[in-house]
């Protein structure tokens, strides 16, 4: 039987109500909240407080894509009440490093990210001996309108490496059947549920497709 994966729903709005109520909606529904970064771009660290304040069961992430100060940007998030953090797979290995220390005396929780890197099996083979916590195999909203979702990395990740895997970009409840065999850790979804016009619903049909996968 499959383990059932957490599911993360990336709040990437810039407007603060709106993200707040598509919160409330979902937050019952859902394991981890996302402070998606252009929300934590727009309204800063104290968005992550805020949330965390009103849902204080709920893992919340935020969606840094640190690229420097590893250390630093650690601090900042996990001081403002942040459960994990994410790091691009493009950053230097001593940004990484830094961001994995400061996470792990923080007893927080450490994402690399491996947008935008091509050969992701070479870059995670050099990532993998720091131990973070998760991969994210994470396709650019960009990328998917230029040349459409694919999923191929996970079977590749999934033979080469214990580190357990989340799975980003463009998710729809149609992608569920096919990531299952995978094995995700985690599943994160955006759009579907914030562009919604019931985001409630949206959740609903996405947990009903992990369910059926199991």
């Amino acid at each position: 039987m499959n383990m059932r994966p957490l599911l993360q729903i990336a709040l990437d709005l810039t407007d603060r109500k709106r993200a707040l109520e598509i919160a409330d909606l979902v937050a019952p529904m859902i394991d981890i909240l996302e402070v998606g970064t252009p929300l934590l771009k727009a309204l800063g660290v104290g968005i992550i407080t805020n949330l965390k304040q009103l849902y204080p069961h709920k893992l919340i992430l935020a969606d840094t894509k640190t690229m420097d100060v590893g250390g630093v940007e650690a601090e900042l998030v996990f001081k403002a009440r942040a459960d994990m953090m994410t790091v691009c797979a493009a950053a230097p290995l001593e940004t990484i490093k830094a961001a994995i220390t400061k996470t792990r005396s923080l007893s927080k929780i450490i994402v690399i990210d491996f947008i935008g890197i091509k050969n992701k099996l070479q870059r995670a083979i050099e990532i993998a001996p720091l131990k973070p916590d998760y991969f994210n195999l994470h396709t650019a909203i960009d990328v998917q309108q230029a040349k459409g979702k694919s999923f191929e990395d996970l079977n590749l990740f999934k033979k080469h490496f214990n580190i357990p895997l989340c799975v980003a970009g463009g998710i729809t409840p149609q992608d569920i059947s096919g990531l299952m065999p995978y094995k995700p850790a985690i599943i994160i979804v955006g759009g579907f549920v914030t562009k919604a016009k019931d985001p409630k619903s949206a959740v609903i049909a996405l947990k009903k497709e992990i369910e059926h996968a199991l």
